[in-house]
């Protein structure tokens, strides 16, 4: 065995090329999967990192803890750090603008609560005693109360009582309210000096229904009173949860177990856990998130969603390179089916040949993995580094990256699994080879009938193009693997290219169907005039709108719905159709103006409205959903409507019917009544809609933006500006791209060390072939053809297979991503794609080609013709 493992050693140096390319896509292959492995460990720590800073580092909550019990959590050894809380009382603040929230809640929190609990300061530091408190940034937003760092506050603090109930942060404050006898008791005055300015609590600290705005000071005293204890638990603590859980609430690890999970199997045994749980000793509030992130890699959805996504991915992986890599091994042994022979007939066993094919391949396995996982460390953490600069502003988490051994373990495991399954084939044809057929090299010579050329191939290319014709023929198998892993790199760029195309191309149809970029959201009556026209004056801004709308239902009485609708919907006339749902729009003045000047109109009556008669309904097609345009009513100018708006009766006569929507409006669901503002305000309706809407066109919507927010900084708004969204879902699914394609690259890679590798080393087994036809005067230009032609040949091949499975891939994903949608995108043949693909793999082969056969040229065709191998 020694002997043959040298001898498999010194093949592996003799044909130092083979072996590269067969390392090079070891390398590929195990990189790809070390940086998909990494990726997905580096996303769960992204998650756990994310839900700390969000919430807090801790696993579990006790709340209403005495002082006396705080010594019992400290010297638990299955917890391995104590946040402890004490809630001090509610401050009453005159000028807080929000009147659903008028309190400040002041907290106080020892040195690990303040490391802990998520106290993420935009300014100053956390409090050192306690004189000294942090105030939140919602303060001044929400509250429209600004301190600085710095500033001294005196506050009267108390209890929230109601009728002799204590009140807290989980009941809202409503000053509608007459029936309350809300106050605060026990009321001291403290002075405090603002040290830090902090982000908004989370919702466990603060829930955005809380009437006081959180401010935290520092715990120094621990004597009297009762408190929360944020716990979390060490490594062995968590492994037994509910074992320590129970045993510090004072239940039973069982009925603590039924309670968290939910896991009964009577309602009697329900009512039983429930009672149980509600007599324990302190409150109790499990941060069920972060222990499932930290005890699984798959217990949350989030990550077992990404799993499975991963696994199919690695599935691709391997089979891909399994594909790839098995043709290696199956060149080695081509070539050395003679030396084999020779070895078989001095007395090596059929096992002995196939430990030899492993060998080599564990020796490939021991160089290709770790230059694969450090490629793929690599690999994944500039990916990670390229995330962050894409996203880093967009988002409200940096993707973590996480070393993991557990990776790098499972890249080796299936690294190693992948070769074995590349040399399994190789190693059972080894172990079958006959040693006198070995010896005579005849196993691969194949009797076949005359394979006929068609014309064309002859008159075309000539003798060059037939006997490349007729060496594709014979040589199928051989060629095989290179014309898939053709034809799988063309379908798959093709396919996610054109997915890629679909994203981009809604993304721009969904900006595009606006007529806006900003929209200005505030309570009605709340901004003053002035500011309106100060921010409207700009000259970034285009055009505006201020938009609402009231619902209504038009009588059929003296119109008729079109047959167009009434087949969509299944109706016929009479049935259920005595009213028609509409929407009353007005838009202000200015758009209003501007609107009828598109409809050619230079004035309506305040009894008149434009008629937008057209909506968007959904055919049903089998299990599919096209949308389509239809009329609605059949309805003409001058006709009268009958309208009832909140149960009282209008009319309103038709100016004009159009498919055209006024400016800021972009939807289509109902017939839509365009009217003035001020035949808006002759119509009685309640409206629930406490906001108003203004909508504006800009030409710089992020300049305009900050000039609001200047002009608006003391008032209570909500801007949203969509250009800016739809840059950052440019930027998401162009970092999905950099994903994509650089998968796409990876399997590329792969697949051409398997195409260099069977062209080059097919180029040099036929050597003794080329070296007869030039003997026998055929020309280096003619010869240079004959193979540029094979290429050409097997190229067209493989094109003609993998164009169609792309076209079909990126209209299956075209079929996916639109069905059901609201938004219709029309399929397009991916042309740009497919000349790229067709364009890079005659590149690709006439590069390999071109190498081939200037090692060929090098050789003398004399000693050539004497060899009978290489």
């Amino acid at each position: 065995m020694k002997l043959l493992n040298n001898m498999t050693i010194k093949n592996l140096k003799l044909n130092k090329k083979r072996t590269l390319v067969t390392i090079i896509g070891i390398v590929l292959s195990v990189a790809l999967m070390t940086a998909v492995a990494s990726l997905f460990m580096s996303f769960r720590e992204t998650l756990i990192s994310y839900e700390i800073n969000l919430k807090g580092n801790y696993h579990y909550e006790f709340a209403n803890v005495p002082a006396s019990d705080l010594k019992y959590f400290e010297k638990n050894r299955m917890i391995e750090d104590n946040s402890i809380v004490k809630n001090i009382g509610y401050a009453k603040l005159d000028n807080i603008k929000n009147k659903y929230k008028p309190y400040l809640y002041v907290k106080a929190y020892n040195d690990t609560a303040l490391k802990n609990l998520a106290v993420n300061l935009t300014e100053g530091r956390v409090p050192q005693n306690s004189n000294e408190i942090v105030i939140p940034t919602h303060l001044e937003t929400n509250g429209r109360v600004k301190y600085n760092v710095g500033d001294k506050i005196t506050l009267n603090v108390g209890t929230r009582e109601n009728d002799g109930t204590s009140l807290d942060q989980y009941n809202p404050y409503d000053p509608e309210d007459t029936d309350t006898n809300e106050k605060l008791v026990n009321v001291k005055t403290r002075e405090y000096t603002i040290v830090g300015i902090m982000q908004r609590p989370s919702r466990n600290i603060e829930p955005y229904s809380a009437p006081g705005y959180t401010v935290i000071t520092y715990l120094d005293n621990f004597d009297t009173g009762y408190y929360d204890v944020y716990s979390l638990y060490t490594k062995k603590g968590l492994n037994n949860k509910y074992q320590v859980s129970a045993g510090i609430v004072g239940v039973s690890t069982e009925t603590f177990r039924k309670y968290v999970e939910g896991t009964w199997d009577t309602e009697e045994e329900a009512t039983k856990v429930i009672d149980e749980m509600h007599n324990v000793k302190y409150d109790l509030e499990v941060n069920s998130y972060l222990i499932s992130l930290e005890t699984g890699l798959f217990k949350e959805s989030s990550t077992r969603s990404m799993g499975m996504v991963i696994g199919i991915v690695l599935i691709i992986i391997v089979v891909s390179s399994v594909f790839c890599i098995r043709n290696s091994f199956d060149i080695s042994i081509s070539e050395r089916v003679r030396q084999y022979g020779m070895l078989r007939s001095v007395g090596a066993t059929s096992k002995q040949i196939k430990h030899n094919v492993y060998y080599e391949a564990f020796i490939l396995f021991l160089i290709g993995v770790p230059l694969g996982i450090m490629c793929g460390i690599l690999a994944s953490y500039i990916l990670i580094i390229i995330s962050n600069i894409f996203l880093g502003s967009m988002l409200t988490l940096n993707l973590v990256y996480k070393f993991s051994w557990l990776s790098i373990l499972f890249a080796s495991v299936l690294g190693f699994t992948t070769v074995m399954l590349s040399a399994h084939r190789s190693a059972k044809k080894s172990g079958k080879i006959i040693p006198i057929e070995a010896l005579k090299n005849s196993a691969e010579v194949i009797n076949k009938k005359r394979i006929r050329t068609p014309k064309i191939i002859n008159k075309l290319f000539g003798i060059g193009g037939v006997i490349s014709y007729k060496n594709i023929k014979r040589n199928r198998k051989k060629y095989r693997p290179t014309v898939i892993a053709i034809i799988v790199c063309v379908s798959v760029f093709i396919g996610l290219s054109a997915f890629l195309n679909i994203v981009f191309d809604s993304i721009d149809m969904e900006v595009k169907t606006m007529d806006y970029n900003l929209s200005l959201s505030y309570l009605k009556n709340s901004i003053s005039k002035s500011k309106l026209d100060t921010i409207l004056s700009s000259e970034d801004v285009i055009d505006y709108g201020f938009i609402d709308s009231m619902p209504a239902e038009i009588s059929l009485d003296n119109v008729k719905l079109t047959k167009e609708y009434l087949d969509i919907n299944n109706y016929y006339e009479g049935e259920d159709t005595k009213n028609v749902y509409a929407s009353i729009f007005y838009v202000g003045e200015h758009a209003f103006k501007n609107y009828l000047k598109s409809l050619g109109l230079s004035n309506i009556s305040d009894n008149a409205a434009i008629v937008v008669n057209i909506v968007k309904e959904y055919i049903q097609q089998g299990n599919k959903s096209i949308p389509t345009m239809v009329d609605v009513l059949d309805v003409k100018e001058n006709t009268n409507l009958k309208l009832s708006v909140d149960n009282k009766e209008y009319n309103l006569e038709v100016a004009k019917v159009t498919d055209k929507l006024p400016f800021g409006i972009s939807e289509k669901s109902c017939v839509l009544l365009v009217v003035s503002d001020n035949a808006a305000s002759k119509i009685e309706y309640h409206n629930p809609n406490t906001r108003a809407m203004l909508k504006i066109n800009s030409k710089n919507p992020k300049k305009l933006q900050d000039k609001i927010d200047e002009v608006l900084k003391d008032d209570d708004y909500d801007l949203y500006n969509y250009e800016e969204n739809a840059k950052t879902m440019n930027s998401i699914f162009t970092l999905m791209a950099i994903f994509l394609y650089g998968f796409i690259t990876v399997i590329s890679l792969i697949g051409i060390t398997s195409i260099f590798n069977t062209i080059t080393t097919s180029m040099n087994l036929r050597k003794r072939e080329f070296a007869c036809l030039r003997s026998i005067g055929m020309t280096k230009h003619e010869f240079n053809r004959m193979v540029s032609l094979e290429s050409i040949f097997y190229g067209v091949k493989a094109l003609f297979i993998g164009i169609p499975i792309g076209i079909l891939l990126s209209y299956l994903i075209y079929k996916t991503f639109n069905s059901g949608g609201s938004m219709y995108i029309a399929y397009s043949i991916p042309i740009k794609e497919i000349l790229i693909a067709s364009i890079c793999v005659f590149i690709l082969l006439f590069v390999i080609m071109k190498y081939s056969i200037s090692k060929i040229n090098e050789q003398n065709i004399i000693e050539t013709i004497r060899k009978e191998n290489i």
